[in-house]
């Protein structure tokens, strides 16, 4: 265990904690919008947990694809290292599919106040709120049977399976009342700011999460 991670698991309280006060201070911080006013607030948390869990899509995807191509190696012969490696990346796999479950689901959750102050209620004939249900529920439904068929290279197929989702159903959305890119298409570098440190902090809340659900999934292997 390097010395980053046994930082990271004997202090992730402590860690936790000035992350969220930091996430707080600067959402507190963040300026208003002319339009939007303080509402915007709730807008740039909204989007920095879509950020973060689209990322962790697309690398939990990614990662699950080396890990197939691996494990098609060691079934044909290899060297114990690489072994030792694919068991390595379905670990980082499956926790960063659960990251990007956790992080969707807040920003689903986020969005809903976000509604129904800038546009009046909470609909789902908003295509882009429509498309962000299909995608949690379809991700944590494949993530489910892959936790269920109990075989680390399914996780690797949910894993990719999840990243496509994610891309089809976003590609094939449009934007009625939701802008497109409000945030970063902004005039204002203020804005541009907080947000990107509220995109960073996130990651690095996603990132210790991650952390600690790969050290979980470590133990609960050793202890079978």
């Amino acid at each position: 265990m390097t010395t980053l991670t046994r930082t990271l698991k004997q202090n992730r309280f402590v860690i936790y904690a000035v992350l969220l006060i930091v996430l707080l201070a600067l959402l507190v911080l963040s300026p208003a919008e002319a339009t939007l006013g303080n509402v915007v607030k709730i807008v740039y948390a909204h989007g920095a947990a879509e950020r973060v869990a689209s990322y962790a899509y697309l690398i939990a995807g990614g990662l699950g694809l080396v890990a197939l191509s691996l494990r098609g190696i060691i079934l044909s012969g290899a060297q114990r290292s690489r072994r030792t490696l694919a068991m390595t990346l379905e670990r980082w796999t499956q926790a960063i599919t659960e990251t990007a479950i956790v992080f969707w689901i807040a920003q689903f959750v986020i969005s809903a106040p976000a509604q129904i102050l800038a546009w009046g209620a909470f609909t789902l004939n908003e295509p882009r709120v429509a498309g962000a249900v299909w995608i949690l529920a379809l991700t944590a439904l494949i993530y489910l049977v892959a936790r269920w068929i109990g075989e680390k290279s399914w996780m690797s197929f949910a894993a990719i399976a999840n990243a496509a989702i994610y891309i089809i159903v976003l590609r094939g959305e449009v934007n009625i009342l939701h802008p497109f890119d409000p945030i970063l298409g902004s005039d204002s570098l203020a804005i541009k700011a907080f947000y990107a440190a509220i995109v960073v902090t996130m990651g690095f809340i996603a990132f210790q999460f991650t952390n600690d659900r790969v050290g979980q999934i470590r133990e609960a292997f050793v202890l079978r």
